[in-house]
C-alpha cells in the first residue's frame, strides 16, 4: 500500500499541471515522509542485495564453466557497481584477468572502461584518467566509443564538482562539455547516455525546457529502485535548480534519494543535497540525519569524493545541530525551574486545602445532625406515600383490567366487522355469479326453443328431409352456445378473481408470459388453470369442460409447467391466487 502511495505521489510530482504553493508544500511533505519511511526499511533492502550477492559469490566459487563464470562476474560487477567500489574493482579485475577475455579485444577494452568508471565514482580520478588515456580511441567500435565518452563525461563531471571552489573547476567543466559533444555524435538519440549527458549539456547551453521535457519522458521508463531512475531524477533536479524552480528541484531530488534507498545505492549525491535543502529550510535534525547517512554511505562505498563533499558540510550542520540541542537543553532547564516553582505552589495549596478540610468536617457534623432529623421526617412521609401508592396500585389494577376487557371487545368487534364484510362480499359475488349463469341458462333455453321451431318448420314442409338432416347435424347452435358459455365463464372468473391474469403471469418466466389479443378475455390455457383455481384439477373433467382430449389437457399442463418460475409448485401457486 505504501509503494502504491509513493508511486502516485511521484506521478503527481512529475505532472505538468500548475499547483498552488499549498499543494506543492503538501506534496513535498508527503515525499519527505515517504523518504523517511524508506530509510527505516534500508536495512531490509540491503539484506536483499547481500542475499543476491551471496548467491552470486557461491556460483562464482563453485562454477567451472567459462561461459557461466563470465555471466556471474558480469552480475557481480553490476551488483557492486554502486554498492561497494572495492568489491566492484575486485570482480572487474577478476573478469579482465580471465584468459578468454584477454583474447577478446572489445570485451577487454569494455572492462577497462568500466574499471575507469569505478575509479571515477570512488574519487580516484588520476587512476580513471590514466586508464582512459591508455585506450587508443581510433580502435574503438561505436558502442565502445559511447562507453568511453560517457565515462570521460562522468569523470570530469565529478572533478568539476569536487574542485568547485578551485581554479581548475572551469577547465574540468569545459572538458566535460567537449566529451558530451563527442558523445552526442556517437550515441543514439533517446538512449540513456544521450538523456543523462547530452540533455544535461543542452540545459547548460541554454535550452533547459527541451532537456526537462525529454528527461521527464525518459523517467517514466524506469521505476524507483533502479540506478537509471536515480540518475535521471538527480539530473532533472540539477536542471530545475539551474533554472530557479526550487519546488521541482526538491521534488526530483527527494525522488532520487528514495530510489537510492530502495536500490541500496551507496554511491549517491542525493542525501548530501537533501541535507543542504533541509538545513536551508531550517530542519536541522533532518539535515543532520541525511548528512550522516550520506557520510555512512560514502564510507561503505569507499567514495572519497562524496565523503570529502559531505565532510565540508558536517561542521556547519553539526554546529547548528549542537546549537539547537543547547537551545532545547536551555528550554528544559527553564521547564525544570517552572516545575519546581509549581511544586512549591502545589505544596502550599495542599496545606491550605487540608485546613479547609478540617473546617468542612465541623460543618459536616452539623449538617449530619440536621440530616438525621430530616431523615426521621422523611421516613414518616415515606410511610404515608406507600399507603397512597398501595391505594393507587389497587385502582390501577382495576383500570388495567377494564382496559384489557375493552381492548378484547374492540378486537372482537373488528373481527366480526371483517367477517361480516367478507360475507357481504361473498354473497354479492355469489349473487353476481348466479345472475350470470341464470342469464346463460335463459339464453340457452331461448336458443333451444328457436332451434326446435326451426326444426318444426322444416318437418312441416315435408319432403325436405335432407335440409332437416343438415340442420340437425350443423354444429352452429352448439358452438354458439359453447361460445356464449365460455364468455359467461370468463366474466365470472374476472368477477371472482379480478387480477387473475396479472397474478398468473407473475408465476411465469418473463419471456413466457401470456399476452391476450384485443377483445379476448381468457385463452384455453387460462381457462384450464382457472378451473384448477376453482378446485377442478381432474384432467378428465377439464377435458370435458374445454371440449378437448385428455392428452391435450396433459400437454397444456406439461408445457405450462416448463414456462413457470417454479415448476414443482406451479399448480399449487395457481390455487393460491386471489
Amino acid at each position: 500500500m505504501k509503494n502504491l502511495l509513493l508511486f502516485f505521489t511521484i506521478l503527481i510530482a512529475l505532472s505538468g499541471c500548475r499547483k498552488s504553493p499549498a499543494d506543492d508544500s503538501t506534496i513535498l511533505s508527503q515525499l519527505y515522509s515517504n523518504l523517511d519511511d524508506e530509510i527505516s526499511k534500508a536495512g531490509e533492502y540491503d539484506k536483499e542485495k547481500e542475499q543476491r550477492i551471496r548467491i552470486l559469490r557461491e556460483d562464482y566459487v563453485g562454477n567451472k564453466d567459462k561461459g557461466d563464470i563470465k555471466e556471474v562476474l558480469e552480475e557481480l560487477v553490476h551488483e557492486f557497481n554502486s554498492y561497494n567500489a572495492d568489491s566492484a574493482l575486485y570482480y572487474v579485475n577478476a573478469y579482465i584477468n580471465l584468459p578468454e577475455v584477454k583474447e577478446t579485444p572489445d570485451l577487454y577494452t569494455k572492462l577497462l572502461i568500466r574499471r575507469a568508471d569505478i575509479f571515477a565514482h570512488a574519487g580516484l580520478f588520476p587512476d580513471a584518467l590514466e586508464i582512459l588515456a591508455s585506450i587508443p580511441r581510433n580502435s574503438l567500435s561505436p558502442e565502445l566509443l559511447e562507453d568511453y565518452y560517457s565515462t570521460y563525461c562522468a569523470t570530469y563531471q565529478y572533478l568539476s564538482e569536487y574542485a568547485s571552489e578551485h581554479e581548475a573547476a572551469p577547465d574540468y567543466s569545459v572538458k566535460r562539455s567537449l566529451y558530451a559533444d563527442s558523445l552526442r555524435m556517437v550515441t543514439k538519440q533517446g538512449s540513456f547516455n544521450d538523456m543523462v549527458y547530452v540533455m544535461a549539456e543542452k540545459a547548460r547551453t541554454g535550452d533547459p525546457d527541451t532537456a526537462i521535457k525529454e528527461l521527464k519522458k525518459e523517467l517514466l521508463k524506469y521505476h524507483p529502485g533502479l540506478r537509471e531512475y536515480s540518475i535521471i531524477a538527480s539530473t532533472l533536479a540539477y536542471i530545475y535548480k539551474t533554472v530557479g524552480n526550487d519546488t521541482e528541484y526538491k521534488k526530483n531530488l527527494v525522488m532520487s534519494a528514495i530510489s537510492d534507498v530502495k536500490g541500496s545505492v551507496k554511491e549517491n549525491m542525493s542525501f548530501r543535497e537533501m541535507a543542504t535543502v533541509m538545513f536551508e529550510g531550517g530542519d536541522v535534525e533532518r539535515a543532520n540525519f541525511y548528512l550522516k547517512k550520506s557520510i555512512a554511505d560514502a564510507n561503505f562505498y569507499s567514495a572519497l569524493m562524496r565523503n570529502a563533499q559531505s565532510s565540508k558540510m558536517l561542521p556547519v550542520i553539526d554546529e547548528a545541530y549542537t546549537l539547537k540541542q543547547k537551545q532545547l537543553t536551555s528550554r528544559l532547564r527553564v521547564m525544570v525551574w517552572c516545575s519546581s516553582i509549581l511544586s512549591c505552589v502545589l505544596i502550599v495549596t495542599v496545606f491550605y486545602i487540608l485546613k479547609q478540610f478540617k473546617s468542612l468536617r465541623r460543618a459536616n457534623r452539623k449538617i449530619k445532625k440536621a440530616n438525621d432529623e430530616l431523615s426521621e421526617m422523611s421516613v414518616k412521609l415515606k410511610e404515608s406515600n406507600e399507603a397512597l401508592e398501595e391505594s393507587n396500585e389497587a385502582l390501577g389494577e382495576k383500570n388495567d383490567a377494564l382496559a384489557r376487557i375493552n381492548a378484547e371487545f374492540e378486537k372482537q368487534n373488528h373481527e366480526l366487522a371483517s367477517k361480516n364484510q367478507q360475507l357481504i362480499d361473498s354473497n354479492l359475488t355469489k349473487e353476481q355469479y348466479a345472475g350470470l349463469f341464470m342469464e346463460y341458462c335463459s339464453s340457452a333455453i331461448s336458443t333451444l326453443h328457436s332451434y326446435q321451431k326451426s326444426l318444426k318448420v322444416l318437418a312441416a314442409q315435408g319432403g325436405n328431409r335432407s335440409a332437416l338432416i343438415k340442420k340437425i347435424e350443423s354444429p352452429a347452435i352448439s358452438e354458439e352456445m359453447l361460445k356464449r358459455f365460455y364468455q359467461m365463464f370468463d366474466q365470472a372468473i374476472f368477477k371472482l378473481y379480478p387480477d387473475f391474469i396479472e397474478k398468473f403471469n407473475a408465476l411465469l418466466i418473463p419471456e413466457e408470459r401470456i399476452t391476450l389479443k384485443s377483445g379476448e378475455l381468457l385463452t384455453t390455457e387460462l381457462r384450464l388453470y382457472a378451473l384448477i383455481r376453482m378446485g377442478i384439477d381432474d384432467s378428465d373433467k377439464i377435458a370435458n369442460f374445454l371440449r378437448c382430449s385428455i392428452s391435450t389437457v396433459y400437454t397444456y399442463r406439461s408445457k405450462m409447467k416448463k414456462r413457470a418460475l417454479h415448476p414443482d409448485s406451479f399448480e399449487e401457486d395457481v390455487r393460491q391466487i386471489w
